[in-house]
């Protein structure tokens, strides 16, 4: 049973901080898409991944990565090749999971000096195993001088993408080994498998709420898979020899958010068999997908209405998702101040 629970929770921090990087991520590039005109940001979005890695190891923190990839896709992918899809999108944040192979060093650390080295040693490893994965697909896609930022397409190739990639991810690497040693200095229970919410062990009642909460997750999730999964598997075609092939974007996202709700109605379903239903576990863990839909829709109209297009379809998503993100809201405070309560009443 102990297994059980720790897997429960290890799968719903992974949906919890791949949501929460991914966030990070599009903020980022809201600020620095016009500094690095072909991709890529400063930023410490890779926390979300190094957390995992240090909380949970090495297979948790790829699979983070990877649905941060596949966000990724889901938003911003421009397409020529599946490899450069492969290189620019997918292994990038799962490369930095490999700094989950510290994780043991980490615990068998017994100061603080040590266990700050390894995680500077993990970011740096990771980092740079993300800066491969995008100098490799420059070099191999982006290589064309006519399209070089910065006015540099007289410069050889290789080292063009050296410069441009190493601009971005050198510093995010120094802002992200920055801010995971301020996190472990002042909250150390976050790099540890502790849990970042405790178990609320159900009293005997009456109470249906936990399964109406269930069953509204698993019909929804799989409502929004199944219709928008097979929306777009039909909305690939052939587009142009410069973006050689699309796909409808938003339905991907929504297919994704539908899984993200599967398995967390999955999750809540176990929970409440085993009598460990977490009520603010559930709050958070729809906080975050609230906030990464209401951010997807301010990301989507804004781009929309530069580009002269038509946002209605994305102020209709981003009334829903505000309304969900508010509730979420205050769901999350209300189950955080019971908490409380009830663990005071305990103490």
């Amino acid at each position: 049973m102990k297994n059980t629970t720790n897997t429960v929770r290890t799968l719903c921090e992974i949906g919890i901080f791949a949501a929460l990087g991914f966030i990070i991520d599009e903020l980022q590039g809201l600020f620095f898409g016009s500094v690095f005109p072909n991709g890529g940001s400063i930023g410490f979005a890779m926390i979300a991944v190094l957390i995992i890695a240090y909380r949970r190891g090495l297979f948790p923190a790829l699979l983070t990565g990877l649905v941060m990839g596949l966000f990724d896709i889901a938003t911003k992918a421009y397409v020529i090749h599946p490899m450069q899809v492969l290189l620019d999108y997918i292994l990038p944040y799962v490369l930095v999971g490999f700094a989950g192979l510290f994780k043991p060093l980490f615990d068998e650390s017994n100061n603080k000096g040590t266990k700050i080295l390894w995680l500077v040693i993990g970011t740096i490893v990771g980092g740079l195993l993300k800066f491969v994965s995008h100098y490799l697909a420059g070099v191999v896609f982006w290589a064309d001088p006519e399209w070089f930022a910065w006015g540099l397409n007289s410069m050889s190739p290789y080292l063009y993408c050296f410069i441009y990639n190493i601009a971005f991810v050198g510093p995010s690497i120094i802002l992200t080994g920055a801010l995971l040693i301020a996190i472990f200095l002042t909250a150390p229970r976050i790099l540890t498998n502790k849990p970042l919410v405790e178990n609320q062990v159900q009293e005997k009642d009456n109470s249906k709420l936990p399964i109406v909460i269930t069953s509204i997750l698993l019909t929804v999730g799989t409502f929004l898979f199944v219709f928008f999964f097979i929306k777009w598997l039909k909305s690939f075609y052939y587009k142009s020899e410069s973006q050689k092939y699309y796909f409808d974007k938003d339905s991907m996202v929504i297919y994704v958010i539908g899984i993200y709700f599967m398995i967390l109605g999955g999750i809540c379903l176990s929970a409440y068999l085993k009598k460990r239903f977490n009520y603010l576990l559930l709050s958070a863990s729809l906080l975050i997908i609230t906030l990464f839909s209401f951010l997807y829709s301010i990301n989507k109209i804004v781009s929309t209405t530069l580009d002269k297009g038509d946002p209605k379809t994305y102020w209709i998503w981003f009334a829903v998702a505000i309304v969900g993100f508010v509730g979420a809201t205050v769901f999350f405070i209300l189950t955080f101040i019971k908490s409380r309560r009830e663990k005071k009443a305990k103490d």
